[in-house]
């Protein structure tokens, strides 16, 4: 699927036609807190690139962390495989250092992009990463494995911010949003040359790969991931469970679990999220934990007034806020989170699930109507043909 994708891209030449006369070429991929098999991507489009007469030596690899932590050297290995790992040098990205990133211009709209230096002196650079449906801009891939991946603080904050005010239905399960704009303008300006994106299943398997333009190309990834990602859903429930399962390393990926899961519960209802969490809240942002998920409004007071110093993370919060102080009492199953700092966010606890559908039916009666979402954070929940958003 890769090879036949790169060879016959949307909206760009070739892979190895592009790469053509090129000294300076940059793979950037995502993390580890992302399942996209990024190894067994690797192999065609290295051969794109050597065919193309680029050596070994012209070649670097960035992980796209975002805001989130470095990724070890065994977590490298294991997403882009021991044998690069061993001959490339493989970088992680730091969006907090002013030494790692430069300011390369502005958008049209006036917003500043900083940018990975290595992404600004590659003279071809090359995303790889999964689409599937998402909360903040619709969906993932395509220009966001440059921003926010291996964008400066200012840009990932600019970028996010666009999200605080808009309706969810003009953003989820769409791949033209203010927000998806935002992001490939920043991308284009960055230099993000061509895209490898893939669509998985249920089960972590490859179904699709698109390749090519950031746009023209994730636009039809996106279609494919629509259908992929589509759940029908027979009406809202008074309770709903959901697993944030493969997203489990923190309640900052986890959250995409609850964004699904809070289309699906009534208002009023009762959302029992089970996650493990094993590096807490977030391993990058301590300001949850100090903060919790207050009211939208007073999120927004608190990043204006500089008490949170990260629009990032201002957006995290009223996306939680959203669901569990507009929506639904949440109650979080967790081993990765102890029982105080969980009610200290706001939120509440259950040591195990059937404690905490004990719970919930105590909340909305013994006759509520329960749905369990399996997978919830890579759903794209609907009702008919409509998305519930």
């Amino acid at each position: 699927l890769t090879a036949a994708a790169i060879a016959q891209p949307i909206g760009t030449p070739p892979l190895r036609e592009l790469a053509a006369g090129k000294r300076k070429v940059l793979i950037v991929a995502d993390d580890i807190s992302r399942p996209t098999p990024v190894h067994v991507l690797l192999p065609p489009i290295l051969e794109a690139l050597h065919g193309a007469g680029i050596p070994d030596d012209s070649i670097e690899f960035m992980m796209a962390l975002g805001t989130h932590r470095p990724m070890t050297r065994q977590e490298t290995e294991q997403k882009l495989g021991t044998d690069i790992v061993a001959a490339y040098p493989v970088h992680n990205h730091d969006w907090e250092s002013a030494e790692a990133c430069t300011l390369i211009g502005k958008t049209d709209q006036g917003v500043e992009v900083w940018i990975n230096r290595k992404v600004a002196e590659a003279d071809l650079v090359v995303g790889i990463g999964r689409i599937m449906p998402i909360d903040v801009c619709g969906f993932t891939g395509g220009g966001k494995i440059l921003v926010p991946g291996v964008c400066g603080k200012v840009t990932n904050d600019d970028m996010h911010w666009t999200r605080i005010d808009l309706n969810d239905a003009d953003i989820i399960g769409k791949r033209d949003n203010p927000v998806r704009a935002s992001v490939d303008e920043l991308a284009r300006k960055a230099g993000l040359d061509f895209i490898v994106n893939v669509v998985m299943d249920a089960h972590q398997r490859v179904s699709h790969v698109v390749a090519g333009d950031l746009t023209e190309a994730h636009r039809k990834g996106c279609e494919f991931a629509l259908d992929m990602h589509g759940v029908r859903i027979p009406g809202e429930a008074d309770i709903v469970v959901a697993d944030s399962y493969p997203f489990d390393i923190e309640f900052w990926q986890a959250n995409k679990a609850l964004d699904q899961a809070g289309f699906v519960v009534r208002e009023g209802g009762v959302l029992i999220l089970v996650t493990p969490c094993p590096e807490g809240f977030s391993a990058t942002h301590s300001e949850i934990l100090e903060f919790g998920y207050p009211p939208i409004d007073e999120i927004k007071s608190l990043v204006n007034e500089g008490h949170i110093p990260s629009k990032v993370v201002g957006v995290h919060m009223a996306q939680v806020s959203h669901v569990a102080r507009q929506k639904a009492h949440v109650i979080l199953v967790t081993s990765g989170i102890p029982k105080a700092d969980v009610e200290k966010a706001g939120l509440d606890y259950a040591e195990t699930p059937q404690a905490a559908l004990e719970k919930a039916f105590e909340r909305a009666g013994s006759g509520a109507r329960v749905i369990i979402l399996k997978g919830a954070a890579e759903m794209l929940p609907m009702i008919g043909e409509k998305i519930l958003a």
